[in-house]
């Protein structure tokens, strides 16, 4: 060790040049440059990290080759390298003094060395996102006083030239605390676990922006302005963007896939702009580092699986493929309607009821399954086609919808719970149900068969009916004509049908027969019935099958049993009508009721007369 060494100790944590400042400095040289040139080694190749001149250093001074290593700041044109670490030049403070006031005065009391040479330059006072010395619990204060060239990275010189500022900067040195960014920053600049392998894979430089980026957009929005934030509010920014970070990639994700949800609701194109604001633009426009390329490729991974992104797009360079279509780009690029895709999308259940309310460039689905969506829309028939194609008349087809025997492509107008769009037809599906009525056939045509609609009325059945026997392949006797289409070349027995359709009969009387039987006139019936005389029950016809007023057994035999019409006495008794009503009136016998102007009388009481 020469007596350089002995002279000033290399403190941990130093930079190189700052060693060599202080040097000089002790030496009674006004430059260290001056002192390098004396020495044969340039000051400016030692502080921007020159093997050469390194190596010189540490001749002159008779250190191991190791002892300085570790101050060792290399910089080119772009990159600086702190601790192995990358740093921009925009984030490596090396043209004015950044230090801690306090750490400077306790220098001078605590450490070793020459007196009035011992306050140094720390490696981790290089490192902007460093804000806070962590000893003191101050914001670190950058001097205000401008470098000259020769005195560039000249550590010793620049704290002499601050005679009186050192007072101010010693007043600036307000209190604040390190953030997260700045712990993990330290971290890595001493090689410490930092707890974010994730981050670790990124250059530092690249990690300490995407975290200063991420919290700014979380804090301030997608369009924040650095410039427009103080150093506590960086400083928030960035702490807030590592805690996001820290749990590594899919965190980032989870927090990008937050601003795909708040960008639903919003009106205007799919841009990366538009979903990530200043973070997006800074990766696309502001530099083209391809350190930062991981970033850019998780966020275009993430914007291809929530953004209907496709060819003729760009998101950090021109899209090729698609994984999502939108209703509005589906319209566009395949050529359809974009209202009516999506009432279809919403009745076919592709989509939820809730996504009508967003926008068309909203509604996502799926790109091979809206391909396939819209080229089967687009070779749909109408109901008229449709008609056509079964061979069915328009009440026909509207009873093959309503019970689910071909279902409308994107939904039925008809039902209350879909959007109202004209309904349309699968060809493939209407051809299914062809082929079940088809294969429903067992024989050829035979007299007595007759089409569906004529059989109806025969068999005094429904459409549904028959419908229903055919495709369950309940019917032994099934046809098709030649020459018809569909459902219209379909013939059966009505009878056969009959056996199925045909209702067991109720047992009731009907009310033209209980007039036959007493007898009575129409009118006097219907005034029986309208009294409440003769009860009546509604029963279901077991041949036509439909509701029916009848008279039920019992309750005509009590009223049989229980009274007797004028004229149903004159014919049992083979008399007048006048002769048998003054022979009841001397008997003082009276009529019951009187039904449309007909009397009645109560068999107890003309039996005796």
């Amino acid at each position: 060790m020469s007596r350089l060494a002995e002279l000033l100790p290399f403190n941990a944590g130093e930079t190189i040049s700052s060693y060599c400042s202080r040097l000089s400095a002790a030496c009674g040289y006004r430059r260290a440059r001056s002192f390098g040139n004396d020495l044969g080694f340039r000051f400016q190749g030692l502080a921007v990290g020159i093997q050469a001149d390194i190596d010189k250093f540490e001749d002159i001074i008779d250190v191991p080759r190791s002892t300085l290593a570790s101050g060792v700041v290399a910089a080119d044109e772009r990159i600086t390298m702190i601790c192995r670490q990358q740093f921009t030049r925009v984030l490596a403070q090396r043209q004015r003094i950044r230090c801690c006031p306090l750490c400077l005065r306790d220098d001078e009391l605590e450490r070793e060395g020459r007196r009035g040479f011992r306050a140094y330059g720390r490696l981790l006072w290089l490192a902007t996102p460093v804000r806070v010395c962590r000893r003191h619990g101050v914001r670190l204060v950058t001097s205000e006083n401008t470098v000259r060239g020769s005195f560039v990275h000249d550590f010793a010189a620049n704290i002499a030239a601050e005679g009186d500022g050192m007072s101010a900067l010693l007043s600036s040195a307000v209190p604040m605390e390190p953030d997260g960014l700045q712990g993990y920053v330290e971290a890595r600049l001493q090689g410490s676990d930092s707890g974010s392998a994730w981050l670790d894979s990124l250059p530092l430089y690249v990690a300490v922006r995407i975290c200063e980026a991420v919290g700014a957009s979380e804090l301030h929005g997608i369009w924040f302005h650095s410039t427009k934030l103080d150093e506590r509010q960086l400083s928030i920014c960035a702490g807030t963007g590592f805690d996001i970070l820290k749990g590594g990639e899919e965190s980032f994700r989870t927090w990008l896939r937050g601003h795909f949800v708040r960008f639903e609701g919003r009106i205007g194109n799919t841009g990366g702009c538009v979903v990530f604001g200043r973070l997006y633009e800074r990766l696309a426009h502001e530099t083209s580092d391809k350190a930062y390329d991981p970033v850019r490729r998780i966020m275009r991974d993430m914007a291809m699986s929530n953004l209907p992104l496709g060819p003729g797009d760009d998101f950090f360079g021109p899209v090729t493929d698609r994984k999502l279509h939108s209703v509005q780009s589906a319209s566009t690029e395949l050529g359809v309607d974009a209202r009516r895709l999506q009432k279809m999308l919403v009745n076919s259940g592709k989509i939820p009821m809730e996504d009508t309310a967003k926008t068309f460039e909203r509604i996502l689905l799926e790109a091979n399954e809206m391909t396939t969506f819209v080229n089967a829309a687009r070779e749909s028939l109408n109901a008229t086609e449709a008609k056509r194609r079964l061979g069915a008349g328009r009440i026909q087809f509207d009873i093959l919808v309503k019970l689910g025997f071909i279902q409308p492509f994107g939904g039925d107008r008809c039902a209350k719970e879909l959007l109202n769009v004209d309904r349309r037809f699968a060809p493939g599906e209407l051809e299914i149900f062809l082929d079940r009525v088809r294969s429903a056939a067992t024989m050829e045509v035979e007299p007595g068969m007759s089409n569906i609609a004529s059989t109806m009325k025969k068999a005094t059945c429904t459409f549904a009916e028959i419908m229903e026997l055919l495709l369950a392949r309940r019917l032994m006797k099934v046809a098709l004509a030649a020459g018809d289409v569909g459902i219209a070349a379909v013939r059966v027995h009505a009878d056969e049908i009959k056996a199925f359709t045909m209702r067991e009969h109720h047992g009731c009387l009907t009310i033209s027969k209980v007039a036959k039987q007493f007898p009575v006139s129409h009118d006097v019936m219907k005034a029986l019935i309208e009294s409440g005389r003769m009860p009546t029950v509604e029963r279901m016809n077991s041949v036509k099958r439909y509701m029916q007023k009848v008279i039920e057994p019992h309750a005509f035999s009590a009223f049989v049993d229980e009274f007797v019409s004028l004229a149903n006495l004159v014919t049992a008794r083979r008399t007048k009508p006048s002769s048998l009503e003054r022979a009841l009136a001397k008997a003082g016998v009276v009529p019951a009721f009187w039904a449309a102007s007909k009397p009645f009388y109560r068999r107890s009481e003309v039996e005796a007369v």
